[in-house]
This record gives structure tokens, sequence and C-alpha cells, in this order.
């Protein structure tokens, strides 16, 4: 610093991102004395449901105002600067850091990016969905964020036609949900070509989206095939091969 004093903000917290390839996937923030699982479990403090991270991945911890990073015996590895880790290492801000696919970097995540948390998987082969939630500290702290867009209005999913449980899913407190033929699916349509994760109903702000993920079986929006992020008005018809929901 150029009057030669030493900011101690700086020494007891850090900001990090998670990227997939070039989307910033989400933020988080280190403290000093803090450690941090990054994992698929959603008792993770930092979760990636995809299937190429592990429940509990890595961990990640602030001490001394120095950053330690180890793999938590993930199938799929953590590496830094191109080499697996076994242990508990060091790792600065000029390090090369990748969780599994996803890389974490030490820096602020540019705010407008940050806003997006969710991305479609990389290949169809992978059958890996992403979707990436804040720390649960962070969560906590900002109860407000996981209700509903409306606390006047509650909004559900209702199946019209064909074979899905259940019939009908309040979205009410919940600021997401999944659908695809997966057992862990908020609501699941069985099918051949259906995904484990066909797409998510997220809430941003104060909207619904739905977010289509990749899958052999298109996901339509009032009679048009999305591939992309889409705002749901109320009336809104989802369709997953035979199965009808609205959104209402």
């Amino acid at each position: 610093m150029q009057d030669g004093t030493i900011n101690l903000e700086d020494y007891t917290k850090s900001d990090w991102t998670i990227m997939l390839n070039d989307r910033v996937i989400t933020t988080f923030t280190t403290h000093e004395g803090s450690k941090l699982i990054i994992g698929r479990s959603p008792d993770a403090d930092v979760v990636i449901d995809n299937t190429a991270i592990s429940r509990h991945h890595s961990s990640i911890e602030l001490r001394d105002g120095r950053h330690y990073l180890a793999d938590m015996k993930s199938t799929n590895g953590t590496t830094v600067n191109g080499k697996k880790i076994v242990s508990k290492v060091p790792v600065t801000e000029k390090d090369v850091i990748f969780i599994g696919k996803f890389r974490l970097i030490q820096a602020a995540a540019n705010e407008q990016h940050a806003s997006s948390s969710y991305a479609t998987a990389m290949d169809i082969d992978d059958e890996a969905t992403v979707f990436v939630s804040s720390p649960r500290q962070q969560v906590a702290a900002q109860p407000s964020q996981s209700k509903s867009p409306s606390t006047n209005e509650i909004y559900r999913l209702t199946v019209l036609e064909g074979n899905a449980l259940p019939t009908m899913l309040s979205l009410d407190g919940k600021s997401s949900v999944k659908l695809g033929k997966d057992p862990s699916c908020d609501m699941i349509i069985p099918g051949w070509l259906v995904g484990k994760t066909q797409c998510y109903v997220v809430s941003k702000k104060d909207r619904y989206y739905i977010v289509p993920q990749r899958s052999w079986t298109n996901t339509r929006l009032n009679d048009v095939i999305i591939k992309e992020e889409r705002l749901l008005r109320k009336g809104d018809m989802i369709q997953i091969k035979s199965v009808k929901i609205r959104f209402n």
C-alpha cells in the first residue's frame, strides 16, 4: 500500500470464483479460521450438483492468512497446476486449480455473471447436469434469497397429462426444483430418453425461469423447443415427451 499500512481485511477473508469453461458459476468467500467443503452432497458448504463431482470432493481453509486445499478422496480428483493432490497443500491466486472439471479461481467475480448459477452439461455422455448453490453460511445470512419470488402468491407445477410424480409441486420457499427421471428429482418423469435431470425451474430476483439441460429428449415451452433459459409466465405449458406440466 502507498502509505505503508497493512489492511488486516486482506488477510482475514478472500473471494473465490467457480467457473465451467469461460462461464462464472458462483462465488464464495473464505474467512480466517474457516474450512469449507466443496462437493455434490447437499450438506457441503459449496454444492456442485454434477456427477463428475464427489459428494465431498475437496476442502479449502484459510489459516494465518494462507489458503490450504485438500482432496477428500474424490473419484475425479483435485488438481493444482496440472498435478493431482492427495493431501493438504498451500495455494495462492497464481495457482491453476481444478475441482473435477470446474476451475477454482481466487478472484472476485463480475456481479452480473455471478448471478447466473446454472449451466448446461459439457456433453451428453457425461449426463452431468450442473447446479451450483452458494455456501450454506451465506444462505443463512440472507434467508430471503431462498424464498419464492412473490410472498403474496404461491406458484406451482401441475401435471395435466402424462405420467409424472408428484402431480402437483409447490414452489413456495424453494429457490429451485429439478425435473427428470432420476429418483433425486423433485418431480420424477420416467422415460427411456428423458434426462436424469431434464430441466430446472429456478427463482431469480422476483421471477421464475426454466433452465433446460442437455438430453436426448427435448424440453418444450408452449410447444417450442428450448435450449436456453427462459422466463416463465403464469399459465405457461412445459412439455417433456408426453408429459405436460402447467406453471401456475
